[in-house]
C-alpha cells in the first residue's frame, strides 16, 4: 500500500498491529502539522519538538491500547499535543519562553516557481504580513485562526480542541479577523 495513498484510518490500524512502515508514513504525514499547530501554543521551539515527539512516541508505545474505531486521528493528535504543552509549560519559566517568541515561526508558505514574478512577490509580501499578523494576535485567538482556517477543524472540533464553548470560538474568530482586516497592507491587496 503507498502511503500517500493510505488514509489515516488505515494507518492508524497498521501502527496498532505494529507496523513500523505504517508508524514513519503517519509520522512523515503529520510531524510538520503538528509542529506549526504547537507554534500557536508555545513561542519555545524546544519544547514544542518535545512535545510532537512525545505524543509520536506515545502513539507508538501504547499502540496495542490505541481505540480501533477512532473518528479523527488528526483531532486525536491535535488534543494530545495541545494538552502535551499545556503540562509542559507550567513548567517552563515564563522569561525562556518569552525570550524565544522572535523566532517564532508559525506558518510557512510555499510559494511556486513557475510563478510570475509580480505574484511571487506579493505572494511573499502578503505571506509576511499574515505571518506577522498571526503572531501579534492575542495566542487563543491565534490558536483559533490556526486550527479553524490553517488545519480545517470545524468550529465545534475547535471548541472541544481548546475547552472552550463553541461561542467562544466564534467570538475569537470574530475579534481576529476584525484585527486582521483592520490592519490589512492596502497596497498588497489592491
Amino acid at each position: 500500500m503507498d502511503s500517500e495513498t493510505e488514509s489515516d484510518h488505515e494507518l492508524w490500524h497498521l501502527i496498532r498491529k505494529g507496523s513500523e512502515q505504517g508508524f514513519r508514513s503517519f509520522f512523515d504525514r503529520y510531524h510538520a502539522t503538528l509542529y506549526h499547530y504547537g507554534c500557536t501554543l508555545s513561542c519555545s521551539a524546544d519544547l514544542v519538538e518535545d512535545a510532537v515527539q512525545d505524543v509520536f512516541i506515545d502513539v507508538w508505545r501504547l499502540r496495542n491500547t490505541l481505540t480501533p474505531d477512532i473518528v479523527s486521528v488528526k483531532f486525536y493528535l491535535f488534543r494530545s499535543l495541545r494538552r502535551r504543552i499545556q503540562r509542559s509549560r507550567a513548567s517552563l519559566p515564563i522569561m525562556q519562553e518569552l525570550s524565544q517568541a522572535s523566532g517564532l515561526g508559525v506558518f510557512s508558505v510555499s510559494l511556486s516557481s513557475e510563478a510570475e514574478h509580480i505574484q511571487r512577490e506579493t505572494t511573499q509580501r502578503l505571506a509576511g504580513w499574515l505571518h506577522s499578523s498571526v503572531a501579534q494576535l492575542p495566542s487563543r485567538q491565534a490558536e483559533v485562526i490556526t486550527l479553524r482556517y490553517f488545519e480545517e477543524f470545524t468550529i465545534a472540533e475547535t471548541a472541544r480542541l481548546m475547552g472552550i464553548s463553541e461561542k467562544s470560538v466564534r467570538n475569537f474568530i470574530y475579534k481576529a479577523l476584525c484585527t486582521l482586516r483592520h490592519n490589512r497592507p492596502l497596497e498588497l491587496l489592491g
